[in-house]
């Protein structure tokens, strides 16, 4: 079923710290899952607010949850801020900042969330059986000023019938959801090079490249791949031990910067020639041995006992 709901705030305050906030509950349905499918705010006029010097603004929330003012601060960074719009508290958010640049006209910022395009569709579901209402002004001087906001509120809603165990389960989820939201500190600084740190190859620009290389047992002649003079330049002919000792040495561990493999000037083996093991089992390790006793299948495919 849906339901739509219209709600107004309306109403005279003052304030000594340059904050002030009026809050309304709205009662819905117990016992359902609801669905907001339209919200919509209209600011009806305001009037009483000393905008001549200083910056000033507001927040609107929609929470099924009482806000409550965050040690986050916003505006000119003096003032405390109800939660961010992406919290989970929030199912809607709108705010305006009125900038004050000395003697010119007060510039506006007027922002939503969700925004129009996405507040006219279905967004979010809750199971806490009633709404509130927020609106938030502020003062960035933390001036003295009386105020008296008239704000409208549009709201369409969906509610579903569910049973006990969905709807515990959601009112507990969202109760304690809302008993961290005094302080949010999410997400770390980075640097660019704490990032650079974490990626090593992003300092010296990838895996080094190495085109040319001595062989493992310094035979003259035994490079071990095709070389690069022309096509049809073969590769002499590599015994298995010098082969396994350039495997071991593709292996070494080098220091920061240096290319990937053995590094001396006898042995400049390279890590990609590691690949050169894999198709040939038994040639890294040594020869595998025979299964014993060898395994022989009937006419069916089944595994015959010897």
């Amino acid at each position: 079923m849906i339901h739509e709901i219209r709600e107004t705030i309306q109403q005279t305050g003052s304030t000594t710290n340059g904050v002030l906030q009026f809050q309304k509950r709205i009662e819905i349905r117990q016992g359902q899952r609801h669905t907001i499918n339209h919200i919509d705010f209209f600011d009806d006029g305001l009037t009483g607010a000393d905008q001549q010097t200083n910056d000033f603004a507001y927040q609107v929330f929609v929470s099924n949850y009482p806000i409550i003012l965050t040690d986050n601060t916003w505006l000119a960074g003096t003032q405390e801020s109800g939660p961010l719009a992406g919290d989970d508290l929030v199912l809607f958010k709108a705010q305006m900042i009125s900038y004050k640049f000395g003697s010119e006209p007060s510039v506006y910022l007027r922002q939503e969330f969700p925004n129009q395009f996405l507040s006219s569709m279905p967004t979010f579901n809750f199971y806490t059986p009633q709404l509130y209402f927020t609106v938030v002004f502020t003062d960035s001087n933390t001036t003295d000023y009386t105020l008296s906001p008239a704000m409208s509120l549009y709201m369409a809603i969906e509610s579903k019938d569910v049973n006990a165990v969905e709807y515990g389960i959601g009112m507990l989820q969202e109760y304690s959801e809302n008993q961290a939201m005094l302080r949010r500190n999410q997400g770390i600084a980075i640097t660019q090079a704490d990032i650079i740190g974490a990626m090593p190859m992003w300092q010296i620009g990838g895996i080094r490249p190495e085109f040319m290389a001595s062989n493992a047992t310094n035979v003259l002649g035994e490079n071990w791949f095709f070389n690069a003079a022309g096509y049809g330049g073969a590769e002499q002919m590599s015994l298995t031990d010098g082969v396994r000792a350039g495997l071991a040495d593709a292996r070494q561990m080098v220091g920061f910067g240096d290319a990937f493999g053995s590094v001396s000037a006898s042995k400049a083996i390279p890590d990609w020639f590691k690949a050169i093991a894999k198709p040939f089992p038994g040639l890294e390790s040594g020869p595998l041995r025979a299964q014993e006793p060898p395994l022989k299948h009937a006419d069916n495919g089944n595994v015959m006992m010897l």
